[in-house]
């Protein structure tokens, strides 16, 4: 038997207190914290961050949730018309912004490890929707970014 890990285990403070409260720790798994703390309308919430919906415009993709034509209009004048990088600007999501009401509750590990889900995600789901396409996803930690950020643009040919 061998075993494919598609994402790294999971680490969580909250998870680890949640499971600290019981005796018999041995049947416990990130299954049981699911049916016992999540509840169902918010992971079909996150599904939205998972699998966004794209708009293709003028060979650009981007995110639904940010784009405008007048946003699109506007950084391509700033950009000389070069769509790649309109994309590299539309197309960003801020951790932070996506769970604002958490503040500063949330471990900046717990943060990462959501940022690499979400860029392996869409990863998976701009390759399903444009396998025509190349497309560069990267999950961003750094201390020039507000918190963790995922961001998509096409490769050029």
């Amino acid at each position: 038997m061998k075993i494919i890990k598609v994402v790294d285990s999971v680490s969580s403070p909250k998870y680890e207190r949640w499971k600290s409260q019981w005796a018999d720790q041995s049947e416990l798994d990130e299954f049981s914290y699911i049916s016992d703390v999540v509840h169902p309308e918010d992971a079909l919430m996150f599904c939205k961050v998972l699998f966004p919906d794209f708009v293709f415009h003028e060979s650009g993709v981007f995110l639904e949730s940010s784009f405008t034509f007048e946003a699109f209009a506007s950084w391509m004048e700033t950009c000389n018309n070069d769509v790649v990088a309109v994309e590299k600007v539309l197309n960003h999501l801020h951790l932070y912004d996506v769970f604002g009401g958490c503040g500063s509750r949330v471990e900046d590990a717990v943060y990462e490890q959501l940022c690499r889900i979400v860029a392996q995600s869409w990863r998976m789901l701009l390759l399903s929707k444009f396998p025509e396409k190349k497309f560069c996803v990267q999950a961003i930690v750094s201390d020039q970014e507000y918190g963790p950020v995922v961001t998509f643009s096409q490769v050029r040919e």
